[in-house]
């Protein structure tokens, strides 16, 4: 990505891979390859403070484990999910920052969550529902939700798929890593009026002392509910 201010305007260009890699971090106008894109906005010519934040992507996500795991009644089970983060970028206008893009870190594939006529567009994940942390085998711009599944059922539970919003969900930095603070979702007898989910204040340990760098996009929520969250028929869209 490249942010230019000139003329009174914001300018930002961005791209995936290498094809730009001999850029240098900062320079002159001159080093820009003339190829670039633009997308620009109008701002003065003493608005030049810029801020870069990251955030969850704009849709809820659909999380898979490898391989699908059984919960038994009245088990649980921690997993670990990488979230692609994106990285909104905000600009000086008229003396205050507003929200100029978003960008995501990663391609993401759209999916579909719930039947046909009354479902909403999320995304599938690529990275695996893990059962353990390990910072050095972890995407490097990848937000950790660690999410436990409370079976509450008499039945065991067979886990193969997450559906999960991301609205009530906040942004720690921990050493290097980004971090959400911790959940656990209610997996009970019957599913037709949705599951509930409880959010923790902070992240887990490693991370339960990290400090917030980006509020929830919904609101901070003790508690609320995933309609069908693990019930579900996708169907991918190209």
């Amino acid at each position: 990505m490249v942010i230019l201010h000139r003329h009174e305007e914001w300018r930002i260009s961005s791209w995936e891979g290498d094809q730009f890699a001999e850029l240098p971090l900062e320079g002159e106008i001159r080093d820009l390859p003339s190829s670039l894109e633009w997308r620009r906005w109008d701002g003065g010519a003493g608005d030049l403070e810029f801020q870069l934040r990251p955030s969850f992507p704009e849709y809820p996500v659909i999380a898979k484990p490898k391989p699908a795991l059984t919960i038994s009644p009245g088990g649980h089970a921690l997993f670990y999910i990488g979230i692609p983060a994106s990285l909104e970028v905000y600009g000086q206008c008229d003396g205050t920052l507003r929200k100029l893009a978003s960008l995501s870190t990663d391609s993401l594939s759209k999916s579909w969550h719930g039947d046909r006529s009354a479902g909403q567009v999320c995304y599938a994940l690529r990275t695996r529902a893990r059962r353990s942390f390990d910072p050095s085998d972890w995407p490097e711009h990848d937000i950790v939700v660690a999410v436990d599944l409370k079976n509450e059922s008499s039945e065991a539970f067979l886990f193969d798929r997450l559906f999960l919003d991301l609205g009530h969900f906040s942004i720690f930095n921990h050493e290097g890593h980004l971090w959400s603070n911790a959940c656990q979702i209610r997996i009970s007898e019957d599913d037709e009026d949705g599951n509930d989910i409880t959010y923790a204040p902070n992240p887990l340990d490693p991370a339960s002392d990290a400090p917030e760098i980006a509020t929830a996009q919904a609101g901070k929520a003790r508690r609320s509910k995933i309609g069908s969250a693990f019930t579900s028929v996708i169907d991918i869209i190209h």
